[in-house]
This record gives structure tokens, sequence and C-alpha cells, in this order.
């Protein structure tokens, strides 16, 4: 009884001033087609990591930007970022909850000592970018370097055509390159110039090069073509009537093909777009003969738009074979425009993609206050953020310092990916060229790339084009849900006081709502951090005890993960320099340790057998010794199991923080323990288990074992008598859920007195959250590491405005 004093005060304590939980409907609309209840909005997420390439034993750091998809504004429209690690061979390592406040928010995954080789991924989204696919998920590949020599297993492409393989041996896809046509507008015209587009790829997306002619079927060659290194390029041709063409030739591996070209139409429109003027987008509109014959005087329309809003719209009819329409370029916000042509009947005939520069007067800039310095001395950094005018300009950063010298350049950053990853569908190799000044072709290497890529793929469109049922709402916190029937038969219990009090809540921990007709209770916007126990109870307006509470799961169950193949190749020059850099310096970490370490006698340790498990889809290992014991009739004496355990179970300590049941401390780490009965995981249970009596349990294990990300969990594992719930409170429910991820602070040392020990951080600094001052500027500080190299500074980030930012600066240690 004295446990539940306690709950019962804040019972009570609710009913007289609690916080009033507010309940909402869970009906989700449907977004139809030609039809939508309510303005649609769409979410964009971009993470920006400290670096691309890590070796074991290495901490991910990554910054989280949530934007509206049309505006690339920082949106309030969700508050819960999912953020999943992803292993070579398709798997979940580990996933965090990350509290996004103003769209901005940020977290760590440590890497353990013994984290297999590969490609890993990082994957973000919120809830309600699962109502729409894939098509507004971050995912983003990171590569790791295995310092223990650990290799991935996982499904491989393979150079050559695989044997024959047995089951124990692990699944291969053969490699094969492939080619793509993509005519301007959609598709090729008889009796009409146009553009064609091609991309030749390998089996994963990866661009080849490519040479080869186009052949009409009579044999005779109307044009030769050749690709840039990465797969992309075009050509013109005249189709004529009754003709079929082919493409004929020779991929860089020396691989040879024969490929039809799309059909050609007997009768249509073609768009035609140049885009190199700097104030107006130049549209071509043509029609062959039959096709103008057809639609004589008819108007036909041109529609402009960037995401879902239409920013130019023209009506017109051809009085010739072809007619010339200049769009202004001021009218866009920067990024990637639709424009679509549709007939007398508002029939879509054609669409090209097209890029936007925008008006950006930003001027960014991050400078050292030196261009050389000696090892280990301290480096400052002012961060300028202007207009045109030299007045400042708000902005969120994050800034991260780099040993350039074995570090590969990103190929991706915050600008190519809100203006242009994230509209386009499929791979982008070096994303980031294509928003580089010094690059001069960067225009036409876009238009390029959207002629290819983006042909009738824009996700603006398919989302357009399809019905959408919305099955998730945006999350402003965790929502805490649940029904209450009656005990004796299955019966809902409407109109009842449901308390929920949430010890390591921010802000308010006790609250309060009723449960609506059909016995359904919801607590919303909560704000949970970290592994805590909720409880719950239910009472009647009297204050007594009244029905069976259920709790629903918290959070959502992580999107499915893709089988994605890896070539097995060697690999690069970069990915070379950068694991044999990483292997030395964490060797030159380990002598150093033992030189000016104390080396200790030898000891035998027992007891430390090591074993693997599962739980919510992460492997875990065991660490530590481990408690194993069967209750006897001598256990009896103990009170309860919470008793029990805080006399028998090493680390286990009085749960000060919630006033009840253990926690397991070991050095300053404080482990809130998971329940496992009868060999089955409870996540969100409706007893206390501390409550039992000792006579109805058979037996107890408590097990200790780490995660991918080296962070700690406690199993309670019991096997209980048929008869341990019989005397069950069941209006009351203690559950032990996890909330919002705490991201861990960089460290970074402090050198303003000299230090002897080794310093081979590869990651000099990372800084997720800079907010420039009144004056446009921010300042940051930190120390060098030990080698002699150069130190690459990126800073990436929105302006209060959405526009994105990024820029880079580098010095040298000597």
């Amino acid at each position: 009884m004295k446990r539940h004093l306690c709950f019962v005060f804040f019972t009570a304590l609710m009913l007289i001033a609690c916080s009033s939980a507010i309940a909402q409907s869970k009906t989700m609309p449907t977004a139809n087609q030609g039809q939508t209840p309510f303005k649609l909005f769409f979410e964009k997420v971009y993470l920006h990591t400290d670096r691309d390439f890590y070796a074991s034993g290495d901490d991910i750091w990554f910054k989280a930007y949530l934007v509206n998809g049309e505006s690339n504004y920082p949106t309030y429209t969700s508050n819960n970022l999912y953020v999943d690690l992803i292993s070579p061979d398709s798997k979940i390592m580990s996933r965090v909850i990350i509290r996004l406040d103003s769209g901005m928010g940020h977290g760590d995954f440590k890497l353990r000592d013994s984290i297999p080789g590969g490609i890993y991924r990082l994957r973000a989204y919120t809830s309600w970018m699962r109502n729409f696919g894939d098509n507004f998920i971050f995912d983003k590949q990171i590569t790791v370097n295995s310092v223990a020599g650990i290799k991935a297993t996982s499904p491989v492409v393979s150079k050559k055509r695989p044997k024959k393989k047995t089951d124990s041996e692990e699944d291969t896809v053969t490699n094969t390159c492939r080619i793509s046509f993509f005519p301007e507008g959609g598709s090729l015209v008889q009796g009409i110039m146009g553009v064609v587009g091609f991309k030749a790829e390998d089996g994963l997306g990866k661009g080849v090069k490519v040479s080869g002619s186009v052949v009409a079927m009579s044999g005779e060659a109307v044009g030769q073509f050749a690709s840039t290194d990465a797969g992309l390029g075009s050509f013109t041709m005249m189709p004529i009537a009754g003709a079929t063409y082919q493409v004929r030739g020779r991929y860089a591996n020396g691989e040879e093909f024969a490929v039809d070209l799309p059909e050609v139409l007997t009768e249509g429109y073609a768009l035609h777009i140049k885009n190199t003027d700097p104030a107006y987008v130049q549209v071509t509109v043509s029609a062959n003969q039959p096709m103008f014959d057809q639609h004589k005087g008819k108007s036909l329309t041109l529609v402009a738009k960037h995401g879902d809003k239409t920013y130019f719209d023209v009506k017109f009819t051809l009085t010739d074979l072809q007619a010339s329409i200049n769009i202004p370029k001021a009218k866009f916000p920067a990024g990637v425009t639709s424009i679509i042509l549709s007939d007398e009947l508002m029939r879509p005939n054609c669409e090209r993609l097209i890029y936007v520069e925008g008006k950006s007067d930003i001027k960014f800039t991050v400078t050292p206050d030196k261009p050389i310095y000696a090892p280990k001395e301290k480096t400052t950094l002012t961060i300028s953020v202007t207009n045109a005018q030299n007045q400042p300009v708000k902005a969120n950063l994050s800034l991260a310092a780099v040993d350039g010298s074995i570090v590969p350049v990103e190929e991706s950053n915050i600008s190519s990916y809100l203006l242009l990853q994230a509209d386009v569908r499929g791979k982008i190799e070096n994303a980031a060229q294509y928003f580089d000044p010094a690059n001069v072709n960067r225009f036409k290497q876009i238009d390029l790339l959207l002629l290819t890529q983006g042909w009738r793929d824009f996700v603006w469109k398919r989302l357009a084009d399809s019905t959408l049922k919305l099955s998730y709402l945006p999350e402003a916190g965790f929502t805490i849900s649940g029904r209450l029937r009656s005990v004796m038969i299955n019966k809902s219990i409407p109109n009842m006081n449901i308390t929920l009090f949430a010890p390591e809540a921010k802000g308010d921990k006790l609250f309060g709502t009723k449960t609506d007709a059909n016995g359904k209770y919801y607590f919303d916007h909560i704000e949970l951090y970290g592994t805590q126990t909720l409880r719950l109870s239910s009472r009647d307006d009297k204050g007594h005890k009244s029905g069976w509470l259920f709790l629903d799961t918290i959070g959502h169950d992580a999107l499915p993960v893709k089988q994605l193949p890896f070539i097995n190749e060697p690999p690069s020059s970069a990915v070379d320099v950068f694991n044999l850099a990483s292997t030395a310096r964490m060797k030159n970490v380990k002598n150093s340790r033992l030189l000016n370490g104390i080396q200790l006698n030898e000891v035998e340790i027992t007891d430390m057998h090591t074993t693997v498990t599962t739980f919510t889809g992460q492997i875990l290992t065991t660490f530590g010794p481990q408690y194993d014991h069967t209750v006897t009739a001598a256990d009896y004496h103990y009170k309860d199991l919470e008793d029990f355990l805080l006399e028998k179970a090493p680390g286990a300590k009085v749960n000060t923080g919630s006033g009840e049941g253990v926690i397991f401390i070991f050095g300053r780490r404080k482990i809130s323990p998971h329940f496992v009965i009868n060999n089955r995981e409870e996540l969100f249970t409706g007893i206390d288990y501390y409550a039992l009596s000792m006579d109805q349990v058979i037996s107890v294990k408590v097990a200790h074992y780490v995660d991918f990300s080296s962070r700690d969990r406690i199993w309670i594992y019991l096997t209980l008598k048929p008869t341990a719930f019989d005397r069950k409170e069941f209006n009351l429910i203690n559950a032990d859920v996890t909330g919002y991820y705490s991201a861990r602070t960089f460290y970074s040392p402090n050198y303003e007195y000299s230090s002897t020990k080794v310093d081979q951080r590869i990651t000099l600094y990372w800084e997720p959250m800079i907010s420039t001052d009144a004056n446009g500027q921010a300042t940051v500080t930190y120390y060098n590491a030990d080698p002699k190299s150069k130190i690459r500074v990126v800073v990436q980030g929105l302006t209060d405005k959405g526009v994105p930012l990024t820029t880079t600066a580098n010095y040298t240690i000597k």
C-alpha cells in the first residue's frame, strides 16, 4: 500500500489543479485527386553530419533542419524526428527520436569498436512524411572503416555473372549496365526537331561513361553521342514518318548494347526549354502538322509551378506550328520548377523541369583568425551572414571542422539537398558541384540532370496524380493513449477520469483527461526525455478505482528498410586514404595510452561469456557479470520483488527519480530496466511487477546488455507462477517508455596549458546550434589536434527566411 501513497497523493492533487490534456480525434482525412478538403503541406528534412567517413569507435554528430517543402522556411508542424542508423545488410542498428524546436534539433550515434566496416545509411523522417511514401524521407550514405578489420556481410553486386551458389552462400546480383532515354517534354514527335536526354548507369544507379550512335532501322546513322563521366548526355534528332530508331553503343567497361528509342508519336505537341538567359526562361511550343490541323484555334495552357504552387499561368492559341513564350525568372523562388503544357481539355501533354537560381543577396563567410596554426593551438572562427547592403541576416547554423587531408569533401550539402535532391528521385552523384560557384558549367549540368532524372518523375506531380490516404498526423510531442474497459466483460467505460504522471517530462508532470464514448483516452504534446516510467490510473468522479486500463504503444514502428546491394569492388583512392589514416591514428592513440598509463597485473575474468539477443529490432550483446537466481522458500521473507532486487541484484538502487521501482547504477550510468515475463518482452505493461510477492516468482535473472551505440540496457527476466496476477490492480499502469534522445555534448579539449597527451582527432570541432547575433555574426573557438594537416571548416544552415546556406574555409596546422 505504501508504494502507491505517493501516486494517490498526486491523483488527488490533479483533481484540484492539474493540466488538462487535449483529446483529439484519430480519424484521418483523405486527399482526393481534384478535391482536397484542406491545404496539403509537405515537409523536407536535411541532416548535416560532421563528415561522411568514419572509423569504428567514432561518433556520428548530426544537426537536423526541418523545413516547409515549398518555401524551405523552418517549420513548426512536427516536433518529433525519427533518425535511424542502418547497417550494410539493411538492418536498423540504432534508432533515436529527436525533439525539433523551430525546425531544428541535433543528436549523435556512437559507433562501437567492433562495428563491421561498410556502407551505412542515415535515415530521417517525421510521422507526417510517412503519408507520402519515401518521397520526402532523408536517406544518406556514410562509409565506416572497421579498425578491427571486421568486414560487413551483406548482398553484393558482382562485376561478373555470379556462379550458381548454395544456400549457405551470401546473395549476389549481377551489376549490369543500362541506358535510358528521355525525350524532352515527354515524347518524340514526327516532324519536330527534338532533344533526347540519356543516362547510363550500373545496377545501383551510379553513372557510367558511354558513347554511340543513333541508327534508323534502314541502317542509316542519324547522329552520334557521348556522355559525361557521370553517364549523362543528350542529342538532337528529327524523327520522320514511318521510321523507327535504335541506339547502338559501348559502355566504358567495353560492354556493347543496342536499345530501341521510345516510340515516336505520329501527332503531338513538343516542348523545348532554353534556360540560359538570366532574366527569362524561353519556352518553345511546337505542334506537327496533324496535331495543328486537329486542334487549330483551340487554346493551350502553359503553367509553371514550384512545389505545389503555381507562379505563372498563361493561355494562348497556336497560329502557326510553333510559338515562343518568355517566363520571367523573378516570379520564382530558388529551386526546381515544373513547366507543364496542357491542351484545351486541360490534359497535360508535355512537362519539363528547370532550375531557377533565384536572387539571393546573402553574403556568407567563415574566417579563421590565422592561416597557419601550431598543433594544439587555439583557433577562432568568425562567421558572418549579411545581405548585399551589409545588413545583418538572422541565421541558424551548424559547423564541423575536420582534418581535410584525410576526410573527402562531402558530396552533398543543405543547398543541394533542399533546392535539388529532395525534389528529384534517384541518386545524384556529387550534388554539391551543381551549387559550387567555381563550377562554370553548373547550370548546364543541372539542366542536363533535370532533362534526364527529372523526366516525368517530379515528386509534386506524382502526388497530384494520386489519391492520398493520410494515416499519420504531425506530432507536436508524444501522444499517450489507450482504453478503459470493464474488468469482468469487454465493455468500454466512458466519461472516467484518467490520470498520467510523467516524472521526467519537460514542464508539467501531471495530466488529466476523461475517456470518450468508446472508452478511449488521449494525452497529447507530452515532452518525454530519455527512459522513464509513466504511471496511469483510472477513477470515477468520487475517486473510486474503476475499470481495466490499457496503454497503446507509444510512437510508431520503424519504416521498413529496403534491401540495397552494393558493389563488391576495390575502394576508391579517397576511401583508401581515409582507412589507412584512421587506422594509423587509432593505433597511435592506443600506444599513447599504454605509454602514459599504468600496466596492471594480469587479471583473469570469469563469468563474462558473451551472448547476443535483440530488443525492439536492435542487436544487443551481454556486458559484465549477469545475475541468475532460482527463488526458494528462503526468499519469501522479502516483502516484494523490489525489496529482493535491491538486496540481491548487483547495481540495483532505489529509483529516487520516480519514487518507485529500481534503477541500476554502474559508475555514473543510471539504467532503467526492461522486463521479460515468461520469455515475452513486456514493452508496455499494465502491471506493477515490483509489487509481486516472492512466493509468486519462480526465477529472477538480471542481464546487462549494450546496444550498437554503446547504450546500456538492463533486462529483468522473470519466470512467474500462473497465480502471480490474481491480485492485479486493474486501474493502474506502470510503463517503461523511451522519449526524446538527449544529445551528448561534443568534447573539445582545452590546451590553454601545455599537454603531452596525443590528440589524433579527425573531427576537431562540432557545434550544431549556432545563431547569428544582431550584427549577423557568430564566433567559435576551439583547440587544434596534433597532426600537421589541412583543416576544412564547413558551415551550413538556414536564414530565418528559408534560404539555405553553405560555406567552407581552410587553414593549415604546421
